[in-house]
């Protein structure tokens, strides 16, 4: 039985889970918690929501920060039982309430050492919709078993299900896959290039509006247009509008959880801007991945120095698409670009570390506050460094080139070939496509914390823009404009 077999019973704000598998030799056997999830990279240690695991067969005792250790005396199927503080009401996070179970596998699923690509089984035990949060449900483990998924709940997982279980080819599959069950969920769906999307969720009805489809649907399409091909054949844009005011999203190879709130703003432009970045990591991160993340290591801080060309790449063409789409109109997009100038020059500009240094001191600050004037957005400058790109092979091949052809190959060398890819690759496949060595281009704008305001207003003058200050962006020419939003 190679299968990893998990049984998770959800309560307020708890998970009781149990792992049972059989143990490849005797002895000494290490069960291991990821410290970090894909697209955060900073370490979390989700084992402080676990107080203990327990055994009835073996002891077990915690042996580091995320591990325990299992003495294995026979090979028979051993179980092993905890209970996970569910109180993370974020995409990145696992949450229970009485009006949701929400599951970010790689919080909360123990895995023995080197297990990472054994298949698994999930069986989740609901609690009865709108169970009480307090009383005799408050407790891990204290409602009736015999509530499935087939009961009172509709479910969102890109898992296959079988009868009330969900499995998948490895813990990696599984763990890129989260769950969210409500007594409701909204759910859209369509089809293009052969390709079935869901749009699913809770929340007021409002916010699953015909417009928001349109929108999905048209940078849905363009997307796959862009890039020629999609990896999957289904993607669920998973979605919760929450009461408090919120805004995050998580990228997956066959879906995106996105949280948004409160419920009583007009959430459209958000939703429409966060979709259609965290569509793009379909590729640029799931697909075509840095060497160091190539597979994932789930147990060790992964250090690399290619953060700004995930999120910042993704960052600038997410807007860019909503644009070439039609979603918003070439006004609309200008006031997008505005926005993400305005981030970077006002708050980063000034900044002593290069793109770099920042990609991996994510590792030490996290996303939150750092040492005033310190670190750059990988996001936001990592952004300007793709509008750089893109600007400069429009200009000197007059649009017959774009980052478009810096993608695609990217793809094509990498993605499709499930080979990880360096910052050095990344810098010889971008100067193949522009006939030339960039080497100044690189060190000023990548490597450096050189101010970039001169440069960025001269490429942005060459597509109709004028950039007069930190925000401050206008259409000189519509024109040359125009020719921006295509990507031949």
């Amino acid at each position: 039985m190679r299968t990893l077999k998990y049984r998770i019973k959800p309560s307020f704000h708890a998970l009781d889970i149990e792992l049972t598998f059989m143990p490849s030799r005797t002895g000494p056997l290490a069960l291991h918690l990821p410290i970090w999830r894909p697209g955060r990279y900073q370490v979390q240690h989700f084992a402080k929501n676990i107080a203990t695991v327990t055994c009835a067969d073996a002891s077990v005792v915690k042996s580091d920060l995320s591990s325990w250790t299992i003495d294995v005396q026979e090979l028979k199927p051993i179980t092993v039982s905890y209970c996970y503080h569910a109180e993370q009401p974020d995409a990145g996070g696992s949450w229970v309430d009485e009006l949701m179970v929400y599951i970010n596998f790689v919080n909360c699923l123990l895995f023995p050492h080197r297990g990472e690509n054994r298949a698994c089984e999930v069986e989740v035990l609901l609690p009865p919709a709108g169970f009480s949060p307090t009383g005799e449900h408050a407790f891990a483990g204290a409602f009736p078993a015999k509530i499935t998924p087939a009961g009172d709940y509709e479910i969102s997982c890109a898992l296959r299900t079988y009868g009330n279980k969900f499995r998948a080819k490895s813990y990696r599959e599984l763990v890129d896959s989260p769950f969210l069950a409500a007594p409701q969920l909204h759910t859209l769906a369509w089809k293009t290039h052969g390709v079935k999307f869901y749009l699913q969720g809770l929340g007021p009805k409002a916010h699953f509006s015909e417009r928001l489809l349109k929108a999905y649907q048209k940078f849905v399409a363009y997307q796959l247009d862009y890039m020629g091909e999609f990896p999957v054949r289904e993607y669920r844009f998973m979605l919760w509008i929450c009461p408090k005011p919120f805004y995050h999203g998580v990228e997956h190879t066959k879906s995106t959880m996105m949280v948004m709130g409160p419920e009583d703003r007009d959430s459209y432009e958000d939703l429409i801007g966060l979709g259609s970045h965290e569509l793009y990591h379909v590729w640029n991160v799931a697909t075509i991945r840095p060497k160091a993340l190539l597979p994932y290591n789930y147990i060790k801080a992964v250090i690399f120095d290619t953060g700004w060309i995930i999120e910042g790449i993704t960052t600038y063409l997410g807007d860019w698409f909503l644009w070439a789409s039609g979603v918003v109109n070439a006004e609309e997009y200008v006031n997008l670009l505005a926005g993400n100038l305005k981030l970077h020059f006002e708050r980063d500009g000034a900044s002593k570390q290069s793109l770099i240094e920042s990609s991996i001191d994510l590792w030490l600050d996290g996303y939150g506050s750092a040492l005033p004037g310190k670190r750059v957005s990988i996001y936001f400058k990592g952004a300007l460094v793709a509008l750089g790109l893109d600007l400069l092979i429009r200009r000197k091949f007059q649009h017959a080139k774009s980052l478009r052809d810096v993608m695609l190959l990217m793809q094509n060398r990498y993605g499709q070939l499930n080979k990880g890819y360096t910052r050095q690759d990344f810098y010889a496949l971008v100067e193949e496509v522009y006939e030339e060595s960039l080497s100044e281009f690189w060190t000023r704008w990548v490597e450096s914390s050189e101010p970039l305001q001169e440069e960025i207003s001269s490429l942005l003058e060459s597509v109709g823009l004028y950039f007069e200050s930190a925000g401050v962006l206008t259409i000189s020419d519509l024109n040359r404009l125009e020719a921006f939003g295509i990507a031949k």
